[in-house]
């Protein structure tokens, strides 16, 4: 099942497939026993064993976020022992991260700044601080007294190994309802995400109100989408960027206000050649064409997790809608990326993927914790949960008190 890809060096060096989070919440109902279709045991049998077999299943920051969004905390929690356990807790680098080497990789390539051809980051890594903004999240050892060096411990590796898994799943299930009023003393504040996810939201859909009373042609509707992701997603990242390597944009594709459609072009084809930009434009520009779509926060969720996704991971099981949309743009073979439709088709592409797999020296992916992974993740969540949620040290590491 091999696919043709124009750019395929950004994939992970293992296999690895993105589930979106319809997928995760299926295979939870099944782990409990309680499928939404009976076909589903099955695909939950066949990720599990592709899991063990060293596929990898990476999170992103959107499925922090949705699952943040579930109101019921066993439900949650049930959720996030299925994702944790199969995931291992590995994330898709901070999406800012990923797209400065993409947009650097399109300026070396455009306008030859960088002179060099800029390395590309590790995509994967373990857990939200990852997802969030490349670093891992370590837990540390304290007594009455301060800090203990966990070298003067014999059993310290071990359980800080342990305690740092209990802290990632503990980040993804999200608090107890009894924990949130400490929290909040404590700063915690998720209805300032939720403002800042619904003013982009809010973006989209005064576009689309635009649109409604000003229709356009396909291929102007395709060139603003690019220039409105470009500005209003991406203008921070491209400023610094264009000032740190002295790149004068507007002189380097050539505006002449005499031959406006010559700087144009080389603008698309620079933006074309930022894989998940060109994604998320590809997908927002067939939603626009659609009078009748309301956009939401779910969609923009969609539509950044397979942007991010696409161009890294080997296999992507997004919503149904966004999959049709990606296959208009054949954002799958461009990328070299099984986009599936639904989840029929995934234990083949598992079974496909496993065959690939190299035993490898450790863990290729900059990973090794993920490989030394507890291997009855779900047990010992709950059994350690008894110890009660680790205490977050200023966003950087988890405090376990002893």
């Amino acid at each position: 099942m091999a696919v043709a890809a124009e750019t395929a060096d950004l994939k992970t060096t293992r296999p690895s497939i993105y589930l979106d989070q319809w997928v995760w919440i299926r295979l939870a109902s099944a782990a409990i026993g309680e499928p939404r279709e009976p076909s589903d045991l099955h695909v939950l049998d066949a990720v599990r064993q592709a899991s063990q077999a060293g596929i990898l299943f990476p999170l992103s920051v959107t499925h922090y976020h949705e699952t943040a969004r579930i109101t019921h905390p066993r439900q949650r929690a049930d959720l996030a022992r299925t994702m944790a356990s199969i995931s291992h807790c590995r994330t898709l680098c901070s999406g800012r991260i990923l797209l400065r080497h993409q947009l650097l990789e399109a300026m070396h390539l455009s306008f030859g700044r960088p002179t060099f051809r800029p390395a590309p980051p590790q995509p994967l890594g373990i857990g939200l601080g990852w997802a969030l903004a490349g670093t891992r999240l370590l837990p540390q050892l304290r007594g009455p007294s301060g800090p203990i060096d966990p070298a003067s411990r014999p059993w310290a590796a071990d359980f800080l190994r342990k305690a740092g898994q209990f802290t990632e799943y503990q980040l993804l299930a999200g608090p107890q309802d009894a924990d949130v009023p400490e929290l909040r003393r404590r700063g915690y504040r998720p209805e300032e995400v939720e403002k800042v996810s619904q003013s982009r939201v809010d973006w989209e859909r005064f576009y689309a109100e635009l649109l409604a009373g000003d229709p356009i042609s396909r291929a102007e509707l395709r060139v603003r989408v690019q220039a409105r992701e470009i500005i209003h997603e991406r203008h921070e990242l491209l400023r610094d960027l264009c000032a740190e390597y002295h790149l004068d944009l507007l002189r380097a594709t050539g505006v002449d206000p005499a031959r406006p459609t010559a700087s144009r072009r080389r603008m698309v084809a620079f933006a074309d050649r930022i894989p998940s930009v060109r994604i998320a434009v590809d997908v927002k520009v067939e939603l626009f064409r659609n009078a009748a779509r309301k956009w939401n926060l779910n969609t923009v969720h969609d539509i950044d997790a397979v942007s991010l996704a696409v161009p890294y991971c080997h296999a992507v099981v997004p919503d149904r809608e966004i999959a049709d949309l990606m296959g208009r743009s054949k954002a799958g073979p461009r990328n070299g990326t099984h986009v599936l439709r639904g989840l029929r088709d995934l234990p083949d592409v598992l079974a496909d993927l496993t065959a690939q797999i190299e035993a490898p020296d450790g863990d290729p992916d900059g990973d090794p914790d993920g490989e030394d992974w507890v291997r009855d993740g779900e047990e010992f969540c709950m059994a350690l949960a008894d110890l009660g949620p680790p205490r977050l040290a200023h966003g950087t590491a988890a405090k376990l008190d002893l």
